[in-house]
């Protein structure tokens, strides 16, 4: 979800388009109704270093709320780089029975069912811009990376 908002932050700083390849969520441990999801990706950013300060939100599956988002750690970029940039999200659950009627297999979920709302603060230089997201379908996001 956050490296999809790295495209957005091209867009909105005339910027050349990033590249974000082999997305992999790295390590997924749970305590109680919380997730910690450990994620990585190739980022080829052909512009100015930036840093994702954080990011927020709610995740609903349908009208129903599903989880709140969270990212745990700022994640930086390096200017004209190629590199791997890892972070970790948090997510706590709302409704831990709709969980486990789901199962634990979550690259069995029907991703268009999921809808994120929530804002991303990044910071590039002395620039800060914080992007709001309302209702993107989790197949949306996953599928622009």
């Amino acid at each position: 979800m956050l490296f999809t908002g790295l495209f957005l932050l091209t867009s909105c700083f005339s910027y050349r388009d990033l590249e974000v390849k082999d997305f992999a969520v790295d390590n997924v441990s749970m305590q109680g109704t919380k997730i910690v999801v450990d994620f990585s990706a190739m980022v080829i950013n052909p512009n100015r270093a930036f840093v994702i300060q954080s990011a927020e939100g709610k995740l609903n599956r349908g009208v129903q709320p599903f989880a709140d988002v969270q990212l745990l750690q700022p994640i930086g970029v390096a200017a004209k780089s190629e590199q791997r940039c890892s972070g970790q999200m948090q997510l706590t659950f709302k409704d831990l029975f709709a969980l486990l009627q789901m199962g634990a297999d979550y690259t069995s979920w029907d991703m268009n069912l999921f809808l994120f709302t929530g804002d991303m603060k990044v910071k590039s230089g002395s620039v800060k811009k914080k992007f709001a997201y309302k209702e993107i379908p989790l197949k949306q996001l996953v599928n622009s990376l």
